[in-house]
C-alpha cells in the first residue's frame, strides 16, 4: 500500500508536470489523481499500520495534502476493513504544501509573467525549458536588466564591468549560457556573431584580448601605418584595425622564427598564437591579404593549419608536405602524444600525407629545427624575399602598441 513517503516522491514528479501545464495554461490540472498502490499489506497487523500512516499524513487529518478516498473491503485474509480506492490532489496548493514548494512556485509563476511581459519573443523558449528557467527564477530581475540593456544598446564595445547595470561582471559570467540563449531571440540578426561561441565576442563585449606579435618584414608596410617598431606585440583588436592594402601575411607558429625571417616585399610576420590562430578572423585586412602559414611539422600543426584555411581558404602553407618530412625527417623528435581525433579537414594531399605519418609514428619537426639556409631559400623561391639579415634578438618586441 501506498505510503506518505511515496506519496511526496510522486508529488515532486506531479510537480515538474504541473508546471509545464501551467505555462501552456492549463487551467483543468486538478484534482489529480497520484498513481498508487492500494493493496493492503500481506497481514491484518501490517495493513491496519499501513492505513494509519495513510490517514495521519492526509489533508483529512492535516487540512492540506493529499487526499485519499477509502473503501469498505471484506476480504478473507484482512476482514471487513476501510482501505484506499484513490489518492489525489485536490488543489495545487495542496501539492505545493507537502512538497514545500509554494515560495519557489510563486517566485516561478511571477519570473514567467514577467517575462512575457517584458520580452514576449521568449515565451517559446520558457515552454521548452522549464527545468532551466526555475533555476534562474531567483535572479530574473538581474537578467532582466541586462536583457534590456543589450536589446537598447547592442555590441556596445564596452567590458562587461563598465556596463551601467547593477550587477556585477560576475552575474553576467554566470549566466552566460542562459543570457546567451536569450540574446540570441530577443536581438536581430545582424547584432549577433552566429559563429562565434565567446560570449563577449558574439555579442560585441570588449574583453581581455591577447597581444599579437608581429614583424614587419618590408619597412615600406611600416612606414605606411606609421608604426616606428619593426617588431612589437599588439592587442588583436588594434592589429584588426589596421589598413593594409596588397600585402602577404606570414603566420609562424614560433616567436623565434619570427625574428628570424628574412625581409620580404609587402609582408607582414605574425607569430606566436599556437591554438589560438582562430582569433585571425577578427583581422579584417587578412581577407584582402595573401596569407601563408608555417607551423610545427605534426599532428598540431596541421591542425592549426586548417583551422587557419577554414577562415581564409587560400592560406598556402610552408615546409608543412611530405617533401619537407623526408628532407628533414632525421631532425625531428617524438611529438606530444595527444592525437587529434581524426585527420584535420582542408589539407592538400601532400599535407594530409605528412599528417598521417607524424600522426602515426609520434612524429615531431619543430620550427626552429628548420636549418635557416633552407629558410632563406625557401622565401626567396616562393615570396620573393630579400636575403638580407633578419632581425637582432636584441629588438625582439618589449614595445607594445595599445
Amino acid at each position: 500500500m501506498i505510503q506518505p513517503e511515496d506519496i511526496s516522491r510522486k508529488a515532486l514528479a506531479i510537480y515538474r508536470e504541473y508546471l509545464r501545464a501551467w505555462v501552456q495554461g492549463d487551467g483543468q490540472y486538478f484534482p489529480r489523481r497520484v498513481p498508487a498502490q492500494r493493496d493492503p499489506g500481506p497481514d491484518v497487523v501490517t495493513a491496519i499500520d499501513q492505513v494509519r500512516r495513510l490517514r495521519e499524513g492526509s489533508k483529512e487529518v492535516l487540512g492540506y495534502g493529499y487526499s485519499v478516498e477509502w473503501k469498505e473491503v471484506q476480504s478473507r485474509r484482512h476482514g471487513k476493513n476501510l482501505f484506499p480506492s484513490k489518492v489525489l490532489f485536490a488543489t495545487e496548493l495542496d501539492l505545493l504544501r507537502v512538497i514545500g514548494k509554494e515560495r519557489e512556485f510563486r517566485r516561478f509563476t511571477e519570473a514567467v509573467t514577467r517575462l512575457r511581459a517584458e520580452f514576449p519573443e521568449l515565451d517559446s523558449w520558457v515552454r521548452s525549458n522549464i527545468g532551466v528557467f526555475t533555476d534562474a527564477a531567483p535572479d530574473l530581475d538581474g537578467l532582466v536588466e541586462v536583457l534590456r540593456y543589450f536589446k537598447e544598446h547592442p555590441r556596445p564595445n564596452l567590458f562587461a564591468r563598465e556596463l551601467p547595470l547593477s550587477v556585477d561582471s560576475k552575474f553576467i559570467e554566470r549566466h552566460e549560457r542562459l543570457l546567451s540563449q536569450w540574446l540570441d531571440v530577443i536581438l536581430p540578426p545582424h547584432e549577433v556573431r552566429a559563429d562565434e561561441d565567446h560570449f563577449a565576442r558574439r555579442y560585441g563585449l570588449r574583453y581581455h584580448e591577447p597581444d599579437i606579435f608581429v614583424r614587419f618584414l618590408d619597412p615600406a608596410v611600416q612606414a605606411e601605418l606609421g608604426i616606428p617598431y619593426e617588431a612589437l606585440a599588439v592587442p588583436l583588436h588594434t592589429m584588426g584595425g589596421w589598413t593594409i592594402r596588397n600585402v602577404r601575411a606570414m603566420i609562424v607558429e614560433n616567436r623565434v622564427n619570427l625574428m628570424t625571417l628574412p625581409k620580404c616585399t609587402r609582408t607582414v610576420a605574425i607569430g606566436g598564437l599556437g591554438n589560438g590562430a582562430s582569433l585571425l578572423r577578427y583581422v579584417s585586412w587578412l581577407q584582402h591579404a595573401r596569407v601563408c602559414y608555417w607551423g610545427d611539422l605534426d599532428s598540431e600543426g596541421f591542425v592549426i593549419l586548417s583551422r587557419v584555411r577554414s577562415i581564409y581558404p587560400a592560406t598556402e602553407s610552408l615546409f608543412m608536405d611530405c617533401a619537407t618530412l623526408d628532407l628533414f625527417r632525421h631532425l625531428a623528435g617524438q611529438g606530444s602524444g595527444r592525437r587529434p581525433p581524426g585527420p584535420p579537414a582542408n589539407l592538400t594531399p601532400s599535407e594530409a600525407e605528412a599528417f598521417r605519418i607524424c600522426d602515426e609514428e609520434g612524429l615531431r619537426l619543430e620550427q626552429e629545427r628548420i636549418p635557416q639556409a633552407a629558410v632563406v631559400e625557401a622565401f626567396a623561391h616562393r615570396l620573393g624575399a630579400r636575403h638580407d639579415a633578419p632581425m637582432s634578438s636584441s629588438l625582439v618586441a618589449s614595445k607594445r602598441q595599445v
